[in-house]
């Protein structure tokens, strides 16, 4: 019963880790198109009226005039979206941490640990799991503590004041991260000591590069 509620919770949570990915995405790229359009709108306005330009002003330049106003107001009314884009893009670093080792795509450097035996390599294996879940309980509690200094101090988000995000609501997705980091290699950890895994489980560039060369080399011969 324990186990089939974990795996729905696993399933819900991978669920809800990609729709986070994708939105955040979507609110950077969608954010950055549109500060950077109405950046570059208001220009092509003023040429315009500069063109039109008479002795005495008529309705179509003011027309263009006023249209090249409104859009410099609303590009200066965007001002807070570089500092909306450096939040997305924190909030995906540590989405992606967990992200990462739950799919295997950290770089893994074991070319030499493939050299011993299946023992070997789970000590080796484990030293890694401890060096790995040392170093995010570090990060953890550095970062829980780095966040209730903003929230006790009441801080405003830097270019995010006006919408009334503290800069504690911001930063709270680093110790988030951490502990979904931790998380993942308790999971390898427990795969490790049930033998369904002899090591952590990293990305092998190597092996997808011949891979890679593998599929190459059999199109060139029509195989594929």
């Amino acid at each position: 019963m324990f186990i089939k509620a974990y795996r729905f919770m696993d399933k819900l949570w991978q669920k809800t880790e990609i729709f986070m990915m994708v939105f955040i995405l979507t609110a950077m790229t969608l954010v950055t198109f549109i500060y950077t359009m109405l950046n570059n709108l208001y220009m092509p306005f003023y040429k315009l009226a500069d063109w039109v330009a008479g002795e005495e002003e008529s309705k179509l330049e003011n027309f263009l005039l006023d249209a090249g106003d409104y859009m410099m107001d609303l590009a200066s009314s965007f001002s807070w979206s570089n500092e909306f884009t450096k939040a997305c893009f924190a909030w995906l670093i540590f989405f992606c941490m967990s992200y990462g080792v739950r799919v295997g795509g950290h770089i893994g450097v074991d070319a030499l640990v493939k050299v011993f035996n299946t023992t070997t390599q789970r000590i080796l294996a484990y030293l890694g799991l401890g060096a790995c879940l040392a170093y995010g309980a570090i990060m953890l509690y550095a970062s829980i503590d780095w966040v209730m200094n903003f929230y006790n101090l009441s801080t405003m988000a830097e270019g995010l004041d006006r919408f009334g995000i503290m800069r504690w609501q911001l930063t709270i997705i680093v110790p988030i991260g951490f502990f979904l980091l931790m998380w993942r290699y308790l999971e390898i950890g427990y795969r490790i000591v049930t033998h369904q895994q002899n090591s952590l489980g990293l990305a092998d560039e190597a092996a997808d590069a011949l891979a890679l060369e593998d599929v190459k080399h059999n199109e060139e011969k029509g195989v594929i």
